[in-house]
């Protein structure tokens, strides 16, 4: 009877494995795309990420210069601005597709993203499931809120506050490593839960001012069972 029941189970699970769907991988596609900045004062961007690798940065020409590069079609990126007054809305999306099966070759996904250096900026990033450095310390930046997933990411702030603004950092499964500038003025809360918390190069000045002595690393390592986030204003002196 044992016997008999291991060789249904194994006859069950093949049976399985052969209705499970293959899903075709194609070959790698290059996606080049701008947008140009228009009449307008400040932008909200917002760019949400569900699997992959994001790589943001400051750029000089347009308001966005961007190279994607993906292998799954259904998956090309969907970016639309709008200006609503003097106001532009820039959202950079992966789409909302459906996924059922099993890949047959290797996923890649990539977003090269510069962001232009001279406009004022509120950003929102949300992301999933990969690796992510944002290099955001030269924009000109006036409100950030970063909701991280699994994976690591990297955000650096070192460069010129031209303005105070708030940074938000909401941590998801894996490790979050955030570079701030030196000789600004900074205002710190950080909440970890059951997570952990590291902070290197602060130097207290007053209640609750703290300045960082070098370029300051911050770092939160979560796991599925834990969480953390961190609040800070960056002050211009």
């Amino acid at each position: 009877m044992k016997k008999l029941s291991i060789f249904l189970l194994l006859a069950g699970m093949f049976l399985l494995a052969g209705c499970i769907n293959r899903v075709a991988v194609g070959a790698i596609q290059t996606d080049s795309q701008s947008v140009e900045l228009g009449d307008v004062n400040s932008v909200q961007v917002d760019i949400q990420m569900g699997v992959g690798e994001l790589n943001v940065s400051a750029g000089e020409a347009n308001l966005m210069d961007a190279e994607f590069s993906y292998n799954i079609e259904t998956w090309r990126p969907e970016v639309i601005y709008e200006q609503r007054g003097r106001i532009g809305e820039l959202k950079i999306n992966q789409p909302q597709s459906e996924f059922n099966g099993i890949p047959d070759d290797d996923i890649h996904y990539q977003w090269d993203i510069n962001l232009l250096n001279s406009v004022p900026m509120d950003m929102n990033v949300d992301l999933g499931v990969g690796e992510s450095n944002l290099n955001l310390g030269n924009l000109y930046l006036e409100n950030l809120v970063v909701d991280t997933g699994v994976g690591d990411t990297t955000i650096d702030l070192t460069g010129t506050v031209r303005e105070s603004y708030d940074v938000q950092i909401n941590g998801g499964v894996g490790k979050v490593t955030v570079y701030l500038p030196e000789n600004v003025g900074l205002r710190l809360e950080a909440n970890t839960g059951i997570g952990s918390l590291m902070v290197n190069g602060l130097q207290r000045e007053g209640i609750p001012k703290f300045i960082p002595t070098k370029a300051m690393a911050l770092q939160m390592s979560t796991s599925p069972w834990t969480s953390a986030a961190a609040l800070a204003k960056l002050i211009s002196w």
